[in-house]
């Protein structure tokens, strides 16, 4: 038997002999049986194929799932404020919501539902306070995606590609099959391109295939889409309505807009939030929860000029509690008689009356609307105090709070310029 330089071997016994000529102990073997050696079965050197194919594949995943996702893909859906305690439940038991879930008398309306309101009606709490529902409690073994377009967030926030990416993003999260589906696009992209991006109608095809094969039902929330240009709305209403009577799965389709742009679309159930009674009562419930001062007369006037709009209800409850504080109780009665009814009357009586802060206040309003990109809360708090001139001292991050800085622009923009979690970012108020 040869051997190695400085090794010594002995075998004893009828087993075969294997020789550990590394660093490691010395496995003898003095019977029958196999002789291992440190090295060949524990070396450090050892490759498992099966570990090493499985992390090439989780990677492969990890990096389709980020071709599709973008900064603040959730960030509007986070950031819509959540429905008042008790409000909003009226829409579970509409005909139209009842319908629609059940697909009743499917061949009228294919499974979508169309929420209409006016601006500040409430309609994107409204939607995520549904899509929670159905998420909960009402579609458990469906897919459910949401997409919540915003005007005023980067281009995929605001653009058909952007809702179709965020919703295939979501559904493959959901669904192993749906993944094994696309991942042959994804490596036929990656091949072939060294810089490229996922396109509108490879995705639009995507979304098609997936009504017919997709194992699970599919709950589709795509939350205003007036904010769009109008050219996108029209072309993404055909294509949500190629979805609804192509689809061999179930799927479900729930649609929020304001009234403008007007686009049809052949069959489908539409709901219009200002003209239920049920959203009156949330109103009312809000006043009476809101209002420091509990007046029955005031509720009543402010339910009748809100004319449904909840922004409105909102800004002037604010103005009324502002009055009470100053102990104007005098003054809460004739506000209501003289603020007007139009909404954007109401921001420009926000802007102009007992504002001694009124240079402030417009400045910071147009700082956040020509901003290139979302400023963050301290950004437009120093913009701010550079611009009135206001002598400033280093940050001292022990005296001047984050919270500090979150109420000095909500009070010198009078409510209108919020400061989001999610993005922390001081964008106008979305009515």
């Amino acid at each position: 038997m040869a051997t190695t330089p400085g090794s010594h071997i002995s075998s004893h016994g009828g087993g075969s002999q294997n020789i550990q000529t590394g660093d490691g102990p010395q496995y003898n073997n003095n019977d029958k049986g196999h002789q291992f050696n440190h090295n060949n079965f524990y070396g450090t050197n050892m490759k498992d194929p099966v570990y090493d194919e499985a992390a090439r594949l989780q990677k492969e995943k990890e990096d389709c799932l980020r071709s599709l996702s973008y900064q603040n893909i959730d960030a509007r859906k986070i950031d819509i404020s959540s429905a008042h305690p008790t409000t909003c439940n009226w829409l579970f038991n509409t005909e139209q919501f009842q319908q629609w879930c059940q697909r009743i008398d499917l061949s009228s309306h294919n499974g979508v539902l169309w929420i209409k309101g006016n601006p500040g009606t409430g309609k994107s709490t409204l939607m995520k306070h549904t899509l929670q529902y159905c998420e909960e409690k009402l579609f458990e073994k469906s897919i459910v995606a949401a997409h919540f377009f915003n005007a005023r967030g980067d281009g995929f926030e605001q653009t058909p590609i952007g809702m179709l990416r965020s919703l295939v993003y979501q559904i493959i999260l959901k669904e192993s099959s749906t993944y094994e589906r696309l991942i042959p696009l994804f490596r036929d992209k990656r091949q072939k391109h060294t810089e490229w991006a996922w396109r509108e109608p490879e995705l639009q095809n995507f979304l098609l295939l997936e009504t017919q094969h997709c194992p699970k039902p599919l709950v589709l929330f795509v939350d205003a889409l007036d904010e769009c240009s109008e050219s996108h709305v029209r072309s993404l209403v055909r294509f949500l309505e190629d979805l609804s009577v192509k689809a061999k799965v179930t799927l479900n389709i729930c649609l929020s807009s304001r009234h403008y742009p007007n686009i049809s679309m052949e069959k489908h159930l539409e709901l219009v939030i200002e003209t239920t009674s049920e959203h009156d009562k949330d109103i009312i419930k809000y006043a009476g929860d809101k209002l420091t001062k509990i007046d029955e007369q005031i509720k009543t006037e402010v339910l009748q000029k809100a004319s449904g709009v909840f922004m409105w209800v909102v800004l002037v409850i604010e103005m009324l509690n502002r009055a009470y504080d100053e102990g104007q109780l005098e003054a809460m009665h004739q506000l209501i008689q003289e603020v007007p009814s139009d909404l954007d009357e109401v921001f420009l009586t926000l802007l102009s009356k007992d504002n001694p802060k009124k240079q402030e206040t417009l400045f910071m309003l147009q700082f956040v609307l020509f901003a290139e990109q979302l400023l963050k809360p301290e950004e437009l708090y120093f913009a701010a105090l550079a611009e009135m001139k206001v002598h400033m001292r280093p940050w001292d991050r022990a005296k001047i709070t984050r919270d500090d800085i979150r109420r000095r622009i909500t009070h010198s923009s009078r409510g209108l310029v919020e400061t989001l979690g999610q993005t922390s970012s001081a964008e106008v108020m979305n009515v």
